[in-house]
């Protein structure tokens, strides 16, 4: 059948794109015999214009082999050194024994009539559909299926006779919302060019997902609407998959942050309280006295409100870090996220007589992100440091918060002298699941690494010299646009 088709036929082999056979056509217009063009390099068979290179030629062909076809105008050479230009389709073939790229040519030649051209590109156009693996299916000028590939034909669930007369929004779900919109909007338009997801329901109710681009074809003087689908059900499983995991690390973020508080809350409002029972313990027995002392009286009254205002500070600071805790993404400085957090860190460290030292510079370190939850691994690496500050056995009581901008990176350092890195089994610390408390089950670190993940940045830990740890926080900086 190909060999007495009226237009030239090659077949190349896909990855050396040799010639591999010709029909008769192919032949005369190229005035060579089947064996003379397997020999033929392809700057042997294309014009020497500048607008048909080798280079471009072998894009073209690679093109058809990635997504299944591919046509466009094309100047050969022929071997008495006439050139011919052609309008030529390159398509991806699946043969039985190897894959090939069939090239249909057909010279240019003002005499066709349009009945004529109308006819060879209806033709050519079915050619591709019935041997392309690529999903393709076409409309009429009202989104109706007229053609469609068996391949793509399949991924709806339906045969290439079926699928006949099926309205393009009857597919399946067209998303988003807006590549909807936008596509009612294009289908009006000759030279509508859209991309956009199809949801379509299976027979077990399960669902595929396919990539589809609508395009307007010419092929000389017909347009085609055609629809080209791929199956993308395994990327957006993932994309889904991911966003899974986004969901469930935003909420024991959260979750994590409000623990924090609560255990702020309960542990550090302790201690001015407790003081201010005992301060008024004392002015009821100084009352029961017989000499009551006005200044006495006067000294305690005050040292009470001092511990009750102490409380208050730390119960607005913890309401001010809560109601921000389903704060979105947001461009901050992360000098005010670090200072803010370390309010929380000084109540503990002073508790135990841990002495921060902090140099924080004074740049802006502009971020974009989330600042509560930024600021919920700086806490936790700084209570980290300061559990192991605490430790009896470590004789330098000092915390050091560092903040640096360098290579377009914010890097936030925490160091302590305590026991170090070489306590902590290496395989638990590759894990993330770093914690060298008894108690302590490492979950409040992990949760850091992967918000720190989730905002481009990184959490690294490094001996300090001559004991103890530097834990670095790496967080990517804001673009300044110029």
């Amino acid at each position: 059948m190909m060999q007495q088709s009226p237009i030239g036929v090659l077949l190349h082999e896909v990855n050396s794109l040799r010639i591999l056979w010709a029909n008769k056509r192919a032949c005369e217009l190229f005035k060579y015999s089947v064996e003379e063009l397997r020999s033929l390099k392809a700057h042997h068979m294309s014009s020497q214009d500048e607008r048909y290179r080798r280079e471009d030629g072998v894009a073209w062909l690679h093109s058809a082999a990635i997504f299944g076809s591919s046509h466009r105008q094309w100047k050969y050479l022929a071997s008495d050194g006439t050139e011919f230009l052609t309008v030529a389709i390159a398509t991806f073939v699946k043969l039985h024994d190897k894959d090939v790229i069939m090239v249909e040519m057909r010279p240019i030649d003002d005499a066709i009539t349009h009945e004529e051209s109308v006819d060879w590109a209806a033709t050519s156009l079915e050619r591709i559909i019935s041997h392309t693996t690529s999903g393709i299916l076409v409309f009429d000028h009202d989104n109706h299926v007229t053609r469609a590939s068996p391949y793509a034909a399949g991924l709806f669930g339906k045969s290439s006779e079926s699928i006949i007369g099926i309205s393009l929004l009857e597919l399946g779900l067209i998303s988003p919302d807006t590549a909807k919109e936008e596509l009612l909007k294009n289908l009006v338009q000759t030279d509508a060019k859209v991309n956009f997801r199809i949801q379509v329901k299976n027979a077990d109710s399960t669902f595929r997902w396919l990539a589809a681009y609508l395009e307007n074809i010419k092929i000389e003087h017909s347009t085609f609407r055609v629809l080209m689908v791929r199956d993308i059900t395994d990327r957006v499983e993932a994309e889904q998959r991911v966003a899974a995991q986004q969901t469930q690390l935003q909420y024991l973020s959260r979750y994590n942050a409000m623990g924090d508080m609560a255990l702020i809350l309960a542990h550090d409002l302790g201690q001015p309280l407790s003081a201010s029972l005992n301060f008024l313990s004392g002015l009821k027995a100084r009352l029961n006295s017989p000499s009551v002392d006005a200044a006495t009286l006067s000294y305690g009254i005050e040292m009470i409100e001092k511990q009750l205002n102490r409380a208050s500070d730390i119960v607005t600071s913890a309401k001010r870090y809560v109601r921000r805790i389903e704060s979105t993404t947001a461009t901050f400085n992360l000098l005010d996220a670090v200072e803010e957090s370390l309010y929380f860190v000084r109540l503990r460290a002073e508790e135990l007589g841990v002495e921060i030292k902090v140099d924080l510079g004074n740049r802006p370190l502009v971020l974009e992100g989330e600042p509560v939850l930024i600021g919920q691994i700086i806490i936790n690496l700084c209570m980290n440091a300061i559990d192991e500050i605490k430790r009896p056995e470590t004789t330098i009581k000092t915390l050091e918060v560092t903040l640096r901008e360098f290579g377009g990176l914010a890097s936030l350092s925490v160091s302590d002298h305590g026991r170090g890195m070489q306590t902590i089994p290496a395989d638990r610390l590759a894990s993330g699941a770093f914690s060298a408390k008894e108690d302590g089950s490492g979950i409040g670190l992990l949760i850091s690494e992967q918000i720190a993940q989730r905002h481009g940045g990184t959490i690294q830990f490094s001996p300090n010299e001559p004991q103890g740890t530097i834990a670095t926080l790496s967080l990517p900086l804001k673009p300044i646009k110029s």
